[in-house]
C-alpha cells in the first residue's frame, strides 16, 4: 500500500519525518505540500503523477491535514478519475496507526476505519487530565 501525505507547507514532510523516527525507515511513503508559490493545479497534476506511477493493484491511502483544505481539495479532485482512500485531519499518532496497520497486513479500508476509532485518543487535554489525576490522589 503506498501512503500519500499531502499538507499546507512542510506539515507532511515533517510527518513522515516523525513517523519514521518512530517506527523506522518506511517504504512508498511519500509528502506533498502546497507552498504559497505553487497552485492547487500544480499540485495536483504532481499527486496524478504519483497516482500514475503506482503498480495497478496498489492501494493508495491519501492523508491531509485540513478538511476542506485546498490540499485536501487537489486530493478530491483525484477522486473521479482514479481509486483511492483519502483520511483528513491526519496527526503523528494516526499516521503511526497507518504505518502499524500496514504492518499488520491490514487493508486501506481497514486502516480507514481504525482510524476513526482511535482518533478521540490522539488529543488529550493535559490540564484536565492532571486535574482528574489531582482528585484521585486527593481521594
Amino acid at each position: 500500500m503506498k501512503v500519500i501525505a499531502v499538507s499546507h507547507g512542510s506539515f507532511s514532510k515533517g510527518l513522515v519525518e516523525s513517523v519514521q523516527m518512530l517506527v523506522g525507515e518506511q517504504e512508498n511513503l511519500v509528502a506533498y505540500g502546497l507552498y504559497p508559490e505553487q497552485t492547487v493545479a500544480s499540485l495536483t497534476e504532481k499527486l496524478e503523477e504519483e497516482i500514475k506511477k503506482t503498480p495497478k493493484g496498489e492501494e493508495i491511502l491519501f492523508l491531509t491535514d485540513l478538511f476542506h483544505g485546498s490540499p485536501f481539495n487537489a486530493v478530491v479532485s483525484l477522486m473521479k478519475d482514479h481509486d483511492f482512500y483519502h483520511v483528513t485531519g491526519i496527526n503523528i499518532p494516526l499516521a503511526v496507526e497507518v504505518m502499524m496497520g500496514r504492518y499488520a497486513d491490514k487493508t486501506a479500508a481497514q486502516i480507514c476505519e481504525g482510524l476513526l476509532e482511535a482518533a478521540p485518543d490522539t488529543i488529550k487535554y493535559v490540564n484536565q487530565l492532571f486535574e482528574e489525576e489531582s482528585e484521585e490522589d486527593e481521594e
